[in-house]
């Protein structure tokens, strides 16, 4: 038996049987995100926010994903969430703003159809 972790060492004559495997989940769980609606209006700023996220971490999830697809993306609250980040609830969201060209592509591309 191992000293670690308990196992029976396998004796000559008598196999152990095979371990069992989990089936890996074939659509892993994605988050949802809540988009917000654009109008009009913002369809002619320069950046507009896509989603906003609850921790940094989870945001640059967001901006990882986007970048890697070609799109620009900014997070005006990253100086502020790094400052007070032992404090969630004194802002308690990360906005990510994209141009308002990639809005569709982006909501597209995070499964907001």
């Amino acid at each position: 038996m191992c000293a670690i972790d308990h196992t029976p060492f396998e004796l000559p004559g008598e196999p152990l049987p095979p371990p069992e495997h989990n089936q890996p989940n074939p659509e892993p769980n994605r988050p949802e995100y809540d988009f917000v609606p654009l109008s009009e209006a913002d369809r002619q700023k320069d950046m507009v926010t896509l989603v906003t996220c609850r921790t940094l971490g989870e945001a640059d999830v967001v901006v990882s994903r986007l970048r890697a697809a070609g799109i620009d993306t900014f997070l005006p609250d990253e100086s502020l969430m790094q400052v007070i980040a032992w404090n969630l609830n004194t802002y308690g969201y990360v906005r990510v703003q994209i141009a308002p060209k990639d809005y569709d592509a982006a909501r597209d591309l995070l499964g907001g159809n």
